[in-house]
């Protein structure tokens, strides 16, 4: 396609797109219109119809105050009173409402004033008669004189003249919703019949002119997509060449971890073996300092032996392919707590397991979470009488946090961020033996399994380790 024909596409698709846009958000602005004055012309009839419903509720109220101080005056019983107070109670929040529904035209304003006026004319009419009646005196004269219902009759009148002429004006009000609705429908109609047949003809003119364009632009489209696939084609010979050295790369590493375990564990043997054979041949013409030493060579030797381990282990679990089976969590740490027990069968450590703890991952890998999670707690509750391990789950947000909680030693939650570090310890080798590799393992199966882990802790008071484990992620 030649230079200039992608600029005239764009200016022929910019104005098949501007015009069918501005007719249609005029027509959105005329049915905008329209819509308003049909939502106003219902909400007026709305209100009408509020102020109608409150109307008669006031009526009702005004009923109820009469026939109830009739009824006492009558009979002398306090339950006709209850009538008369409740609806004296309710009735100014009704009339209030009322007002609120009428709104606030200078008429209808007038119409509240006088039935206020009136209601409390009732009201201290209604409060003389029930003076002179506790008083012993002559209410019935009161009653005969016909003042009391003549100021009842002039409420009423005031209700029925607020009543017709709200009637009135929701009868106006839905004349005129449905006048608008009539317009809104008529002015939509022929707008559109316009707007499409405008659109029917702009649209067979655009599509003539697109037309011719395509022709020249799909050869060229057909070439960018043959070079697209060779170029696909390529690249997923250099991934599946790429994933092939991964592999080799990672028999290398792993030939070359066990190389260097069996290589390093050699030496360490030989170190630890000539260290004993010397304390045992020569031991008695040592020194307390050359003992001392000897002593410090061996445990040297067996730190290194450990550290090897570990560090083999952290390895293995971060290349080993996650094997997902039902895997029972509460077996696996009895387990791992009674191998714990066997160790040193002198410890008095109170151990609590949730049963039936269900989990779905690598059993392996899991033991070997569970393995260093509850080996810490009982390391570091080894200086504490009453020693306490828990191994429990619960649902925080949906999501099943597995718990591994003890009340040893604790660390400072100010080095909580190097705590899943290799090499990172939070306590002196001297108070407790490790090579700080442990917790970065933890991590890694966690995370193999999806999941997350966390740990809160006070120092002198304990540690509490959290883990997720999630099926849908590898």
């Amino acid at each position: 396609m030649p230079q200039t024909e992608p600029r005239r596409f764009r200016h022929l698709l910019l104005r098949a797109v501007l015009l069918p846009l501005g007719l249609l958000l005029l027509l959105a602005g005329i049915l905008l219109w329209s819509v308003g004055n049909l939502i106003r012309a219902q909400e007026g009839a709305r209100h009408s119809q509020e102020a109608l419903t409150r109307l008669e509720r006031a009526r009702q109220l005004l009923i109820d105050r009469e026939t109830g101080l009739r009824g006492y005056l009558l009979t002398g019983k306090p339950a006709f009173l209850e009538p008369y107070q409740t609806a004296g109670q309710q009735l100014p929040a009704v009339v209030d409402a009322l007002e609120q529904s009428l709104g606030g035209e200078p008429e209808q304003r007038a119409w509240m004033t006088q039935l206020r006026e009136r209601w409390r004319d009732w009201d201290r009419f209604a409060v003389e008669e029930l003076s002179l009646f506790h008083q012993g005196g002559d209410w019935l004269s009161l009653v005969r004189s016909g003042a009391g219902k003549a100021r009842m009759d002039a409420i009423r009148a005031t209700l029925d003249t607020i009543g017709a002429e709200t009637r009135q004006r929701a009868t106006l009000q839905g004349r005129e919703a449905e006048h608008a609705g009539r317009t809104m429908l008529l002015v939509g109609g022929l707008w559109t019949l316009a707007v499409g047949t405008l659109l029917a003809w702009f649209s067979r003119r655009q599509l003539i002119s697109l037309a011719r364009e395509y022709d020249t632009s799909l050869a060229q489209v057909h070439a960018q997509a043959d070079a697209l696939r060779a170029s696909e084609a390529r690249l997923e010979s250099r991934v599946a060449l790429r994933t092939h050295e991964l592999t080799v790369a990672n028999k290398e590493l792993e030939t070359f971890s066990y190389s260097v375990s069996h290589d390093l564990r050699s030496p360490l043997r030989a170190i630890d073996g000539f260290a004993q054979a010397l304390l045992e041949d020569e031991g008695p013409k040592l020194s307390s300092e050359g003992l001392r030493l000897l002593s410090r060579l061996q445990a040297a030797a067996t730190r290194m032996g450990q550290l090897i381990d570990d560090l083999l282990q952290l390895s293995r679990v971060t290349r080993a392919e996650v094997q997902r089976e039902p895997v029972d969590l509460s077996a696996l740490a009895t387990s791992v707590l009674q191998e714990l027990r066997q160790r040193e069968p002198t410890r008095d450590v109170t151990c609590t397991i949730q049963p039936g703890l269900p989990a779905r991952g690598d059993a392996r890998l899991l033991r070997v979470l569970l393995e260093n999670l509850l080996g810490n707690a009982w390391k570091f509750t080894s200086k504490r009488s009453g020693a306490h391990i828990e191994f429990f789950a619960e649902t925080v947000d949906g999501v099943t946090q597995y718990v591994v909680r003890d009340n040893g030693v604790g660390f400072d939650m100010a080095y909580a961020g190097k705590l899943f570090s290799p090499f990172q310890r939070m306590h002196k080798p001297s108070d407790f033996p490790g090579t700080g590799i442990g917790l970065a393992t933890v991590q890694r199966v966690v995370h193999r399994h999806g999941g997350d882990i966390s740990a809160q802790a006070t120092r002198g008071a304990g540690a509490t380790f959290r883990f997720t484990l999630q099926e849908t992620q590898a």
